[in-house]
């Protein structure tokens, strides 16, 4: 099962009546189904705003968002959105395994056979040997692992993932990358990134759609068109650098506007 997701001129400010600060402004994008799109931008671009409106859990000031022609609230409702924020969140009394069956144990209406066993999936980013772990047993790294596995587990056709490695070391968030990879070419579920880093917008993504400086626009929607599946040494090609580049000229232009 995969979702649509379509974003008609939406924008977002916080504040009041005198003093409103706008986060992003009239942004309009359609998320095919079972397409890794990656939101980018700088810091203080509205990503995180998109994605959690995107999510049900903010609401657009401007504009609307549609989930299979419905509203966000009732994908929630349905359990077919995954959510993975910036830290694991992972429950320091529970073992690696039951973290990974976090959302299963709590989404009881969730359909528990459409998304993969999640022992088999803690096997497969290399935790089998960590199952009776707890977290802080665990290197940053492999806590973010787990937190991959309670997302993909639950089996959502929706996965929204916001800036999930910004607080690991550069070898350690490469290796996330690839990982990321791997589990998205086992999948058909839709997926939503949000980064900063050009290396895992051009590694991960169908598109890229590229945000400006605050008050976030869209300034481009870029294809990747590498092929699949996307192996590490893709990172050392000349397409891959010609991407890059067009990702950075991008952003500059944003930054400047």
């Amino acid at each position: 099962m995969t979702a649509t997701i379509e974003i008609s001129g939406v924008g977002k400010s916080f504040g009041d009546r005198t003093r409103s600060v706008v986060a992003i402004d009239d942004i309009s994008l359609t998320i095919e189904p079972g397409e890794v799109m990656t939101l980018l931008g700088p810091s203080g671009s509205g990503k995180t705003t998109l994605l959690r409106i995107i999510a049900g859990l903010e609401d657009a000031t401007s504009g609307t968002v549609s989930i299979d022609g419905a509203p966000p609230s009732t994908a929630r409702a349905a359990k077919r959105i995954a959510f993975t924020p910036q830290s694991p969140a992972l429950l320091p009394w529970r073992t690696v395994e039951a973290n990974a069956r976090l959302l299963l144990d709590v989404n009881k209406r969730a359909n528990t056979s459409a998304g993969p066993d999640p022992v088999a999936l803690l096997e497969e980013v290399g935790l089998g040997d960590f199952r009776d772990a707890l977290p802080h047993q665990l290197s940053g790294g492999m806590q973010q692992r787990v937190a991959l596995v309670r997302a993909f587990a639950l089996g959502a056709p929706i996965l929204l993932m916001d800036e999930p490695f910004a607080a690991l070391d550069e070898i350690t968030r490469a290796e996330m990358r690839h990982l990321l990879g791997r589990l998205c070419e086992t999948t058909s579920s839709t997926v939503v990134f949000v980064t900063h880093s050009l290396a895992e917008a051009v590694f991960l993504s169908d598109r890229v759609a590229v945000l400006s400086a605050r008050p976030g626009r869209l300034i481009d929607v870029v294809s990747i068109d590498l092929p699949h599946p996307r192996e590490a040494e893709l990172e050392d090609t000349p397409e891959f650098f010609t991407l890059e580049k067009t990702l950075r000229h991008l952003l500059h232009e944003g930054t400047r506007s």
